[in-house]
Formats: C-alpha cells, sequence, structure tokens
C-alpha cells in the first residue's frame, strides 16, 4: 500500500470514528396552572418553587392464578391510567402541581400457562412533588 492510500484510509477510518454529533436543548414550557406538569428529571426547572413533598404509589393488578381464571381480566394495570388519573389525583391533594424526577417501576400483566400463575402486573411509582 503506498503511502498516499495509507493515509486517506486513516483519514477516512478518523472521520468515520468521529461521527457527526450534536447537543440539543430546549427550555421546558409549563402547561397552564391547571394541568399537572410531570417530568422524569427536573430538566431546566427554574427556581424559585417550593417542594411539597415526595410520592409514592403502588398498585398490584388482581388475577385468579388457576387454568382458565387467571385469563379473566380483573383490573390490570396500565402505567399511564395510573399516573394520569391516581397519581395525579394524589400529586394535587398534596397541594402540588408538577412531579419531577418520577420513576416508574413496572411489571406487565401476564397469563402464565393457561391462567396458571397469572397475574395483573405491578406498578411502582415515585418523585418528588412541587409547587411552582
Amino acid at each position: 500500500m503506498t503511502r498516499n492510500k495509507f493515509k486517506l484510509l486513516l483519514i477516512g477510518v478518523v472521520i468515520f470514528m468521529s461521527g457527526c454529533a450534536t447537543q440539543y436543548s430546549t427550555n421546558v414550557t409549563f402547561p397552564s396552572p391547571d394541568q399537572l406538569f410531570i417530568t422524569t428529571g427536573d430538566g431546566d426547572i427554574q427556581k424559585p418553587y417550593t417542594p411539597v413533598g415526595q410520592i409514592f404509589y403502588y398498585k398490584k393488578g388482581p388475577r385468579i392464578g388457576l387454568p382458565l381464571l387467571g385469563l379473566i381480566r380483573f383490573d390490570d394495570v396500565d402505567p399511564a391510567y395510573e399516573i394520569s388519573t391516581n397519581v395525579a389525583r394524589q400529586a394535587r391533594a398534596m397541594g402540588g402541581n408538577a412531579i419531577i424526577n418520577l420513576r416508574v417501576v413496572w411489571e406487565p400483566p401476564s397469563n402464565g400457562f393457561l391462567g396458571i400463575a397469572a397475574n395483573g402486573g405491578r406498578i411502582v411509582i415515585y418523585g418528588t412533588v412541587i409547587s411552582m
């Protein structure tokens, strides 16, 4: 391999390995005061805000773990529904209008084997309720 071809190959490898990364950032826009703001981080939230307290929510979906009966869904856990209704209601009852650093641990519902060992799922949600 000639020296010029080697240099050209080396430059190509360096360019290929460096990539074209860009940084993207934006300011957080908050919803109207009657809506609850929920984020998994604390982002660019400008102080002053007042921490109201910690929120903790747990739910286990019921299922009968018997053959065929375990396939019947009673009240399976749905993360979007639990956050938008129960967690939001609890945060507003605490006097907050935002939840920051929200964490969700979710085990989805399963049918087991023909209903044996079926479960409706489990969810744990926690975060910090604040008032802006």
